[in-house]
């Protein structure tokens, strides 16, 4: 058997951080991962873990056996061999992904807004991450008044957020989800990049 997995790096291609697709493929291969292929150039890569004779070991579980976790960590370490620095990602499974795209209350884009998803290394800080951060979104239609009109939403290990365009980076939503990944594991994607990493 073999189970495909969403693998989503943490600030990199931003900040001087860099790392090329091709370089992220090859040190997933070299790691045991089959049929890798990455997503645009923001760090997104699917990976399949194989049974037996994947190169991931002798006393790897079987692929059916495998969370999050342990995609994680293998991932983790295969960067830190290729890159020499310690690259943080989140890992979802495929199917996993799939439900968080589909459960997104808000439309991929419109004229006014982008949906974002950001997702959480630990899926059980939800709750909490919701409440810091819902705790500073304007009063729906407060753009009228010369505020930012945004929402968030709480998903299952996963914000919702519903962001006007060209602002991802001054709201007061996207200032304390970079306040919340000080201190936790966390990587926002637009919901249609998500959307392309649920196949293929």
């Amino acid at each position: 058997m073999s189970s495909r997995w969403a693998v989503l790096l943490r600030g990199v291609n931003v900040g001087g951080v860099t790392v090329r697709s091709a370089d992220l493929r090859s040190a997933l291969a070299e790691a045991g991962f089959i049929d890798v292929r990455t997503v645009l150039a923001s760090g997104n890569a699917l990976v399949t873990v194989g049974g037996d004779g994947d190169g991931t070991g002798a006393d790897a579980p079987p692929a059916d056996e495998l969370d999050g976790a342990d995609v994680r960590a293998r991932v983790e370490a295969a960067l830190l061999v290729r890159f020499g620095r310690e690259v943080r990602v989140v890992v979802l499974s495929q199917v996993a992904l799939t439900a968080v795209v589909d459960a997104c209350p808000y439309a991929a884009d419109s004229e006014t807004h982008h949906a974002y998803v950001v997702l959480l290394g630990d899926p059980d800080a939800a709750g909490t991450a919701f409440e810091t951060v819902a705790a500073v979104v304007p009063t729906p239609g407060a753009s009228a008044a010369g505020e930012v009109d945004e929402a968030v939403a709480a998903g299952v290990g996963v914000l919702y957020w519903w962001c006007p365009r060209g602002s991802s980076l001054s709201t007061p939503v996207s200032k304390a989800v970079e306040r919340l990944s000080r201190t936790s594991l966390t990587t926002t994607r637009n919901l249609r990049t998500l959307a392309r990493l649920t196949h293929g």
